[in-house]
This record gives structure tokens, sequence and C-alpha cells, in this order.
């Protein structure tokens, strides 16, 4: 077991670390994430190696402390997961004298170092500090090649049409710096392709990207997504849980559909804006974090504010720069390349598009944009059953208000 934890008296608005913490010991796991968490750290708990690998693929940690004695493996197999996938994490494993063995192992797998049960809490404190700065330098390195490689295209932006051409030079321009940046535009415009372009060509680029879509969430439940709480706030919080504004620290946060947002969440999220300081859900203890704000938004904002819907100060804190997105129907230069792109990802050049094929294509309204237009090539590659796609293959509703004339 581990010796109770001292005093610590650090500044509480430092930043966090992300760490995640397996070990079946229930009253050790409640002590070693209370002295994570009283020193400023947003700590994932997990039981079991299964929790362990689930917690690692939603979300990014900086460490992971693991017993190697687990009921159903070790820490190990959690060590591998991390070494084979390269994540950007650095292990601390705990082991009794019996296991000395398993923590050499360990090493050789890219620990960063480990400790023997039992052992002083203030040790472990400040090897997980010295873990995270390692971490951090490491996630730094990444961000700064990333920065060398900026030159290679952005998925899925494939466009002739010059006001778009204009939007991702802006786009350029802007995702170096670490202005909020707002995305507009009706669904299906691309707005995440966006929003991770900027978080790509941006110094925070080997840091987290983390997303939601405030519309899907229920608003009784979107404060906690975002903010994270505490045990005991509500019914079924058995376990302190971090939020996105933790996980995506020194990231990006993309908020989509931000339009959807009620008042009092648009309230916390501006003093958030304001401050990078936080309260988890039932807490007390102020939290900072550091996170770079990209949103998205369906809905005219400038509208929302002037009816009364949305509040003035946060639209001024979100519009950084606004990026604005075209409807497909405005940008017809582009349907014929954007298809003959998504034909080539999911047909790899065995089927081609016909000249009447490209014919309806032009025609066609797009209400659900791009990804409509992805997701008719895809359905149309699968049921033609020459090698050129036909017409009548792209099962389009051609009756209005969806079909136009060519003029």
């Amino acid at each position: 077991m581990l010796s109770s934890p001292p005093i610590f008296h650090r500044s509480m608005s430092r930043t966090t670390a992300q760490v995640l913490v397996l070990e079946d010991e229930a009253a050790l796991l409640e002590l070693v994430v209370d002295a994570l968490g009283s020193e400023g750290h947003a700590v994932t708990s997990a039981g079991t190696v299964a929790k362990a690998l689930e917690a690692l693929k939603d979300g990014s940690f900086d460490v992971a402390v693991l017993d190697l004695n687990v009921p159903d493996g070790s820490g190990i197999d959690v060590l591998k997961v991390l070494s084979e996938e390269s994540l950007p994490t650095e292990a601390i494993v705990l082991t009794g004298n019996a296991t000395i063995s398993n923590a050499i192992e360990a090493m050789k797998l890219g620990a960063y170092d480990f400790l023997t049960k039992p052992t002083r809490m203030d040790e472990l404190l400040a090897l997980v500090d010295k873990a995270a700065e390692k971490a951090r330098l490491r996630q730094e390195n990444a961000a700064l090649k990333n920065q060398l490689e900026r030159d290679v295209s952005i998925s899925g932006l494939v466009t002739e049409d010059a006001a778009f051409k204009e939007t991702l030079a802006v786009l350029e321009r802007v995702a170096p710096s670490d202005l909020p940046v707002l995305i507009q535009g009706e669904s299906g415009t691309g707005k995440e392709l966006i929003a991770r372009a900027v978080h790509k060509r941006s110094p925070r680029a080997a840091f987290p990207l983390m997303a939601i879509s405030c519309g899907a969430v229920p608003e009784t439940l979107l404060e906690s997504e975002l903010f994270g709480y505490e045990r005991g706030a509500f019914t079924g919080a058995v376990q302190r849980k971090p939020g996105l504004v933790e996980l995506a620290n020194r990231g990006v946060l993309f908020l989509d559909e931000i339009g959807d947002i009620n008042a009092a969440v648009q309230s916390k999220l501006l003093r958030f804006l304001e401050t990078q300081e936080f309260l988890h859900v039932g807490g007390t203890r102020p939290l900072k974090t550091d996170v770079r704000l990209v949103s998205a938004t369906s809905k005219d904002l400038k509208k929302e504010v002037a009816e009364g819907r949305y509040r003035q100060d946060l639209y001024q804190r979100l519009n950084g720069v606004t990026l604005l997105l075209p409807p497909l129907r405005d940008r017809k230069g582009d349907i014929a390349p954007l298809a003959s792109y998504f034909l080539q990802r999911c047909a790899a050049g065995k089927k081609t598009l016909g000249a009447a094929t490209l014919e309806a294509l032009q025609k066609y309204h797009w209400p659900g944009n791009v990804r409509e237009l992805q997701m008719v090539v895809r359905r149309a590659a699968v049921l033609a059953k020459g090698d050129t796609i036909q017409p009548e293959d792209l099962s389009l509703d051609m009756s209005p208000p969806n079909w136009k004339s060519a003029a």
C-alpha cells in the first residue's frame, strides 16, 4: 500500500496533467486519485485493464500510473498498447517486490519509471510531475515537427471555388495563432474538417482535439460533459470525472452546434473563456486549463443575439475569426472534382462517372451539401452494375424543391 500523502501547497491555478490510474484495490485507488486531484491533476481511474484500455480510446493522457497485478491482466497489457500505438503517455508502474522482473519488462517496453509497494505518496506525486514534464516536452517536439509539415493538403477539402479558396487562405493565416475560430455553414458543408485543419496547422497539433456536438447532448448533461464533475455531484456520479475542457488541455476544444447551448451553459462557457478557469459540477475548487476554442454553428448567431436568444458577450468571445463555408449549391464547380475524389476513395479507380451522371450531379440542389454528395457517390459505386456510374445509379430525388434546373 501507499503511505498517506503529505500536505502540499501548490497553486491550484497551474496547468493540470491528464493522469490515468489503473489499480484494482478500491481504497488504494481512491487514495491515489484524491492525492493527484489535490495537486490539480485531472484523473481518470480504472479498476481493470479493460476499463483502462477503454479510457485510452476516449481520451489522451500525459501519465499513466499502472498496477502490474489486476484481476483481468496486468499494467503491462496497457503499456504494450501505449507502445504499439505510439501514444504520447509516460507510464509509471507500481509493483510488489515479488514482481520486480515484471517491472524490468515494463522498463524495456518504455515505462518512465517504477515504484515498489509500499511507497510514499510524495514519491509518487513527484514522479508523476516529472513524467508529465517529459510528456509535455515530447508533445511539444511533435508539434514543432508538425509545423514543418504544414504544406500537406487538407484531406477532404477539395475546391476550385474562388470564395472557398479564400476561406482556406484565411484558415492558413489564423491557424498558427491562438485566436478563437467560429465556423459558420449549413449542415454537411465540412465544418468539422475545417476545425481539424485548424488544429493540425496550429502549434497545438501534438495535443488533443476534443470534439462535442452541443446539440446532440441533453441540456442537463452538457455542463458536466464540458466541465466534468465530482463524485456524488448527482445520482450516478460514482467517481470524479474530468470534462472535455480538461481533456483538451494544451490542445483544441471543438464545440459543434454552439448555437444550441442554453443560457446557463452560455454563462459558464463565457467565464471559462475569460479566465481559463472552471469548476467541476459539484466542485468548489477552481481548476485551470489551457485550450484554444474552435466552434461551429449552422445558425445565424448575429440574428440569435439580436433576438435575445444568445449572449452578445459570448458571441464576441467566440468570434475571433469567422470562417464562412458556402453550401455546395453555390460551389457548382466543386461538384465534379469532389465526386471524383469520393469515388477514388471508395472504388480505387475501378469505376468512373459518366458525362450524363456528372450533369445530373450538377443540376441537383444538394440540401445535405458535401456530406450528402459523399454518400450518393458511395451508394452509386456499390449499386452500379457496370464500370461506369449512370444517372439512375445515383438514386437522387429530382422532385422540387431539391431539384433545380441548370440555369
